[in-house]
């Protein structure tokens, strides 16, 4: 027996049924994939998972759509860039964000740069630029990658670049660059003074020489050099000794006063240099001196004067010899003439004769040609300028000994010889002045 009621409960049970069988073949897609409110929400879970990480990304990321509006900055691009996404488009990003190159002075080109270049389609990598602005005054180094952004069919849909902060990298290897420098100037500088020490050593193991040197109280830290040897001591052996003591030349180069002074000891002679060693604060602390063993150029100069000193005596003679004024008689000089008369021995044959014309009171000064071979103008010239001297002082000017290519000479010049007594050898000219002071 049925219970009542019980036919309509069932009837409404199958219409309810047969609705939601309705509802779920309407949600089901058409090839029996999951329901399009399954996939929404799925979906919907992708998008909240990969926006959670960019977020959490330690990198920048700026991605913007194909007409160049920026549409997304992580966080970690807004902490570096200082600011966040805008509507501003490709030739404002320099003005927003200040993008330079590297050097931090140079803006970088507009159409160069790796977002605008992924908008063309290009891939590029590691390109490097520095970020400036009001919000981030003090500026980031940064390493920067772009990609286009297409869709399933292959359509440029829009682009996306990923940055890291390489500042710290960057002043690592500036650090790096700055110690690598260093340290070829360190090396460098221990190579010159290694060189300088070689130079030094074969110098001090060579030559006759010792450098030494002292602190600001006179105390010997440094002595060496062969010429130690020359002055009866050990290489080094003065090391430890106080020259204030026993130099005042020490003492004078400490008080700031540069010495150089040639001295003898135990027989060598010795030429010292003494510089003082002066701080940056101007302060002596030390004296730096060398001594050179000059004893064997001290004897050749000493053999060189003496020599220069017998020269000199000897040119004395040949001069003398050269101008030889003889009184012959009472009041009457001879000047024999032997060789080349040039100006330097016509002036001195000139004051000679004169002042022996004048000592003596000679009536007769006799000029013999005898041993001149060769007479030119400028010769003839100083001849007659004798002469003249001589008539000027109250004497006689007689030329005796004119050989007939010489007088050929004379007459050819032209000189004007008719105020001269000329007379073919000296014994004429010494007869006819004798002749003459006897008739007076």
């Amino acid at each position: 027996m049925p219970y009542p009621g019980l036919e309509e409960e069932c009837a409404a049970l199958r219409a309810r049924v047969a609705e939601l069988e309705a509802r779920l073949a309407e949600a089901a897609p058409a090839d029996g994939g999951p329901p399009r409110e399954s996939r929404a929400s799925a979906q919907d879970g992708e998008i909240m998972l990969l926006r959670a990480a960019l977020r959490s990304l330690a990198v920048g990321v700026v991605l913007c759509d194909r007409e160049g509006k920026l549409v997304h900055f992580n966080d970690a691009a807004m902490m570096m860039l200082g600011k966040g996404a805008s509507d501003a488009g490709p030739w404002d990003w320099f003005e927003r964000y200040g993008l330079f190159l590297p050097d931090g002075v140079t803006p970088f080109p507009t159409g160069e740069l790796p977002l605008a270049r992924a908008l063309r389609g290009e891939v590029t990598d590691g390109v490097e630029m520095f970020g400036r602005n009001d919000a981030r005054p003090e500026g980031v180094a940064m390493e920067v990658s772009g990609r286009p952004i297409r869709d399933e069919k292959g359509e440029l849909v829009g682009a996306v670049v990923v940055f890291c902060d390489i500042s710290e990298r960057k002043r690592y290897e500036a650090e790096r660059e700055r110690r690598r420098r260093a340290d070829e100037q360190r090396i460098a500088a221990e190579k010159d003074r290694l060189r300088m020490a070689r130079i030094l050593q074969g110098l001090l193991d060579n030559l006759d020489v010792v450098v030494w040197a002292t602190d600001e109280k006179g105390i010997c830290n440094f002595h060496d050099g062969r010429g130690a040897l020359s002055a009866g001591v050990a290489r080094g052996q003065l090391v430890g000794q106080n020259f204030i003591a026993s130099d005042e030349h020490v003492r004078r180069a400490l008080a700031g006063h540069p010495v150089h002074v040639i001295g003898k000891s135990d027989g060598v002679v010795w030429e010292h240099w003494m510089i003082p060693v002066t701080e940056e604060d101007k302060r002596i602390s030390g004296v730096i001196g060398m001594s050179l063993n000059i004893n064997e150029a001290h004897q050749i100069k000493t053999d060189l004067e003496a020599k220069l000193a017998l020269i000199q005596r000897q040119q004395e003679v040949i001069f003398n010899l050269e101008t030889p004024i003889i009184q012959v008689w009472d009041r009457v000089l001879t000047l024999p003439m032997v060789g080349v008369v040039d100006s330097r021995r016509a002036a001195r044959v000139t004051d000679d004769l004169l002042a022996s014309v004048a000592r003596t009171q000679a009536r007769f000064a006799i000029l013999d040609l005898t041993g001149v071979e060769v007479v030119d103008t400028a010769t003839a010239g100083h001849m007659l300028n004798i002469i003249s001297a001589v008539r000027l002082l109250g004497a006689e000017g007689i030329i005796t000994g004119i050989k007939p290519n010489v007088a050929q000479t004379m007459i050819s010049l032209g000189l004007d010889l008719s105020r001269v007594r000329t007379l073919a050898t000296l014994r004429d000219g010494l007869g006819l002045a004798i002749r003459q002071l006897a008739s007076n």
